[in-house]
């Protein structure tokens, strides 16, 4: 029977991956060749909102204990850490996961946040709500006026901690503005990032914690949130995927494999750009990556700032380049690369490097011809303009421009 049981759980898995279709809905980016088996699930680009990958991101979904990033947000905004805290009695009777809090036992607060979200103790967060407002149901009317005030409106909460019920639900897209929300918390971004800690109650009981998102054993890459679980919400999580400056928002909803499903999400945004970014770092220094962005820039390749510094941006801006060149498709700047990537954009050469080279042919030095009008650029074209009798405000106008063309 155990093996009949295995094999029919395994054939589910297989239909859902591969048969449930991306379902579009209006104004929404999609991804219909990622398979996840989360049923609704989304990456957010939190710096301008963008959705990157959708799945029925605005379907209405028990959100399990992914519940309690919000509950700590709350706590937070109404609590200071370091108050203490006296259990009641009625919290030693919530259903696990918990620490088993005693009644009339006493903790910080930053340690009873910590349970909820490492540990994901249903008891402290219930101990945060009583602390907070003195009942669930006012606790709860706190959850779903901050909800609504980020944008989480099709959203709506009872309890704390999302034990079931069927009043409590929410959205892929909604978890995510709330995680959005909670980076103005940085306790609440560290706290998610501790793979162990220990706390101890005011009179020295020592407990121990242990997150419950293994990504942060499994996976090089930052992948920190809050996971959840129950027998009607299957496994949720929401949280944050960075790598190296870049990140992206994540929530999942439904999924019957969170940590297949959180992986290749990971890998649609990001793919190997861990490894390539590493060798990339290793072969080209600040100068000469400026370089190959200004290049890439020109050949119309990349649209990102010439900062110098190889990131996922300036891997897939290699890898199109790579790809329309009939070169390797490595995303990483090899000799041949290089050497192509460098006659292609010395034949587009930017206005702002042209004037780079003709004050060097004026006999200044303007820094390296990488388009970047930097601070040493600029005093360059100072020192032009005195030469010149023009006016000395470091800013390439007509006149200056004309007096720079007889340099070209």
């Amino acid at each position: 029977m155990q093996i009949i049981r295995k094999s029919i759980i395994w054939a589910l898995l297989f239909f859902t991956v591969f048969t449930i279709p991306v379902v579009p809905e209006s104004g929404v980016a999609h991804a219909a060749s990622v398979a996840v088996t989360a049923p609704s699930a989304v990456l957010i680009d939190p710096v301008n909102n963008r959705l990157l990958y959708a799945k029925t991101p605005h379907r209405k979904r028990p959100p399990a204990s992914t519940t309690k990033i919000l509950t700590a947000m709350v706590a937070m905004d109404m609590l200071s850490l370091n108050k203490v805290v006296t259990v009641p009695d009625y919290a030693e009777s919530i259903e696990p996961s918990k620490i088993f809090v005693r009644g009339g036992e006493q903790y910080y607060v930053r340690d009873l946040i910590r349970a909820t979200l490492i540990k994901s103790a249903n008891d402290a967060a219930e101990v945060l709500a009583y602390a907070a407002a003195g009942s669930r149901s006012a606790f709860a009317e706190k959850m779903n006026k901050k909800a609504r005030s980020i944008g989480a409106r099709h959203s709506h909460f009872v309890n704390p901690h999302g034990l079931p019920d069927d009043r409590q639900y929410s959205t892929a897209y909604d978890l995510a503005l709330i995680m959005d929300e909670a980076q103005k918390y940085p306790f609440l971004v560290s706290t998610l990032k501790s793979k162990t800690t220990m706390i101890y109650s005011r009179s020295g009981r020592k407990i121990y914690l242990k997150n419950h998102n293994k990504m942060l054993w499994r996976d090089s890459r930052e992948i920190i949130g809050k996971t959840g679980w129950t027998r009607k919400a299957r496994h949720c999580f929401v949280g944050q995927i960075r790598v190296y400056d870049k990140k992206v928002l994540v929530a999942m909803m439904g999924s019957l494999s969170l940590w297949r499903d959180l992986k290749i999400l990971a890998d649609y945004q990001f793919g190997l750009a861990i490894s390539k970014i590493r060798s990339n770092r290793k072969l080209w220094g600040r100068h000469e990556t400026k370089k190959i962005q200004s290049a890439l820039k020109r050949t119309g390749f990349y649209s990102g700032d010439l900062d110098g510094q190889f990131g996922p941006e300036t891997v897939r801006a290699i890898e199109q380049y790579q790809a329309a060149n009939d070169l390797k498709v490595d995303g990483v700047v090899g000799k041949i690369t290089y050497k192509k990537l460098m006659q292609q954009g010395a034949h587009t050469e930017s206005k702002s490097e042209q004037i780079q080279r003709a004050l060097q042919r004026a006999g200044l030095d303007p820094g390296p011809v990488d388009g970047y009008l930097g601070p040493q650029t600029t005093r360059a074209i100072r020192a032009f303009q005195k030469r010149k009798g023009l006016t000395q405000d470091g800013i390439v106008g007509p006149a200056t421009w004309k007096s720079l063309q007889s340099y070209l």
